[in-house]
């Protein structure tokens, strides 16, 4: 099955959205899905109607200028000896994403533009930003970090000095059985970091947070680890409640 994929810029950067198959009949409005980063959209749809799910929600997946400075909260040693150290621009990101982006995408699209119906997920350092987000900003009322970078220096020990903008936040965390075996010292420290992000947004939250154990490593299945994430964000009552 073909999906309604298109390339578009907004606020210079490329973006590509996906559409429901029913968008261009009435007037209905949509969920919507803002993700940080590229994914592989096809098979990420593919898998959800493999799976018998209907994809009725709008998706924008978004490029960033750079990823290791855009989906970094701050300043930090390189990961890999001959790479630049990331800068640390996620505000800059996030400011782009909420004051920009999204309101392209309200205006233009036919979005539900309220928290409970905004979702911001993301991949390793991008599924960081997301947790990142959290503590920045209100326009989300669901955040999915897919293998997030939560190793990154100084994040847990961040986060536990700060609150959420919203306790009603629904928060979905997963991570692959084989990422704390990287040769990376930095990033093995992925499951423990994870754990304890969960615990610390556990304290901090009104609902518990989904936490999702995965095979492989890193890069293991990351279409289907979106899939799992999209069925768990569209199991919210009000979703649920207007598919019936």
């Amino acid at each position: 099955m073909e999906h309604r994929i298109e390339e578009l810029q907004i606020a210079g950067l490329c973006c590509h959205l996906y559409l429901p198959p029913d968008y261009g009949e009435g007037t209905k409005r949509y969920p919507t899905i803002y993700v940080n980063g590229e994914i592989p959209l096809e098979g990420i749809l593919t898998d959800l109607v493999d799976m018998g799910v209907q994809t009725d929600f709008i998706l924008l997946s978004i490029k960033p200028k750079n990823w290791n400075d855009d989906f970094t909260p701050w300043a930090a040693p390189a990961f890999r000896a001959g790479e630049a150290a990331p800068q640390g621009r996620a505000d800059v990101y996030l400011s782009c994403l909420t004051k920009e982006i999204k309101p392209y995408m309200d205006t233009h699209y036919r979005t539900k533009p309220e928290p409970q119906d905004t979702a911001l997920f993301g991949y390793s350092l991008g599924g960081l930003t997301a947790v990142y987000a959290m503590y920045k900003t209100a326009v989300f009322g669901a955040i999915a970090s897919l293998s997030g970078s939560l190793w990154y220096d100084g994040f847990c020990e961040w986060m536990e000095r700060k609150k959420p903008l919203r306790a009603d936040l629904r928060v979905y965390l997963s991570l692959g059985k084989k990422e704390e075996r990287s040769k990376n010292p930095r990033m093995a420290k992925v499951a423990e970091c994870t754990q304890r992000a969960k615990e610390i947004l556990a304290a901090q939250l009104k609902k518990p947070v989904h936490f999702d154990w995965s095979e492989g490593g890193h890069f293991h299945d990351i279409e289907g680890r979106f899939a799992k994430a999209i069925i768990w964000w569209m199991n919210a009552p009000v979703l649920r409640e207007e598919r019936e």
